[in-house]
């Protein structure tokens, strides 16, 4: 599936659900079933009940959607992903900026795009355009003339002396269908980790992912994202962000010299059942042990090195320097070892998500010695 070819089939309403109220809204139905699976977990008879068409009609819709990891089959249902969401957010917030009958009409013709995309470089006479479809494959005399006549009618475009020009509302909707189209394409190249991210990451800046690198597990290289993490520890770096998802010995033994070293601005983020791993004799290993003597140390010296959460995390990552991030979906979102991916990016708008993710996080946690209480108090009412 490419980019343009899931904007027509999330954009194009001529297979619209009739019956529609007029407080209703007349967006797309895969629209409108990502609106609906954002709001709750869905089987296919209830997705269709809600949006009132039939089960067929809803696995038509939900097919290209779970192929593009805009959604996902959960326990319960179909859910909404993270890219799902970003895609969702991203079309209302352009709908708020131009009629979205204008990016529909893109999305169904490649020859409006290329007119659209043709007058934005510079205007031309009709015979002129034609002259460089001829040169560029583009669309015939004939497509050309009778896009022109559409578009002026709807105001994108007007005649100056003979030749067309965009208007400032056919450059809006041009710019609206790339950064549209921009999106599109990323939940479409990332879909093997965005499909694992909830839509509680609705902020998730997919649209920077164009350089990041994909690490993913196989049945034959199990560990290349866990490999990745480890790889990451260098005592050189000065500030080094960890989110801890999972209790594993070779992560604590990379990870230890950095709790130690003097010179590097730690701080760890991590949930109470990997506190459980570091404190519990009975279920750590020598190396999770030997962490313990750090959280323990934190505590005493009333650091603020080590917090700890309740609820799950979403994702595993580490932020060196201020300049990359490392980041997989944590056990919590149900990935497999198997199916597991991470990206690395150094893009800003990756770091400055994770930096401000992780301090989300840092900043509702517990210190290690509250938690390790709490936990003792637990263990005492059993």
């Amino acid at each position: 599936m490419t980019p343009d070819e899931l904007l027509r089939l999330l954009l194009d309403s001529r297979g619209q659900t009739t019956g529609l109220s007029p407080n209703e809204t007349a967006d797309s139905t895969r629209i409108r079933t990502l609106d609906t699976l954002c709001e709750e977990e869905l089987s296919v008879r209830a997705l269709a009940d809600r949006l009132r068409i039939t089960r067929q009609t809803a696995y038509r819709a939900l097919n290209p959607l779970e192929e593009a990891g805009l959604t996902r089959a959960g326990d319960r249902g179909f859910t909404v992903t993270c890219s799902g969401e970003a895609v969702r957010r991203a079309y209302y917030e352009i709908c708020n900026e131009i009629e979205s009958s204008g990016l529909v009409q893109l999305a169904r013709s490649m020859h409006k795009q290329w007119v659209l995309r043709a007058l934005k470089r510079t205007p031309s006479r009709k015979a002129t355009l034609a002259a460089r479809a001829r040169r560029e494959d583009g669309p015939s005399r004939t497509t050309i003339h009778r896009v022109l006549t559409d578009f002026s009618d709807d105001g994108y475009v007007r005649e100056q002396t003979g030749a067309y020009e965009l208007t400032e509302t056919g450059s809006r909707l041009l710019a609206a269908y790339t950064e549209f189209r921009a999106v599109i394409s990323q939940a479409l190249d990332k879909r093997a980790i965005l499909r694992w991210l909830p839509p509680t990451l609705d902020s998730f800046p997919i649209e920077a992912l164009d350089e990041a690198r994909i690490i993913q597990n196989s049945p034959d290289q199990p560990h290349n994202v866990l490999s990745e993490f480890i790889q990451c520890a260098d005592t050189d770096v000065e500030t080094f962000r960890w989110m801890a998802t999972i209790a594993s010995p070779a992560l604590v033994t990379a990870y230890r010299p950095l709790l130690q070293a003097s010179c590097t601005d730690v701080r760890i983020v991590s949930t109470e059942p990997v506190l459980a791993a570091f404190t519990t004799n009975r279920a750590a290993t020598r190396e999770l042990r030997n962490i313990a003597s750090v959280v323990e140390a934190d505590a005493n010296a009333g650091g603020e090195t080590i917090r700890f959460v309740t609820d799950p995390l979403p994702v595993h990552l580490v932020i060196c320097d201020d300049t990359r991030v490392i980041l997989e979906p944590a056990p919590s979102t149900g990935v497999t070892d198997a199916t597991t991916v991470g990206i690395e990016s150094s893009d800003p708008a990756i770091v400055g998500w994770a930096t401000n993710f992780f301090e989300s996080w840092y900043v509702r946690g517990k210190s290690p010695d509250t938690a390790i209480f709490n936990r003792a108090k637990k263990h005492d009412a059993r």
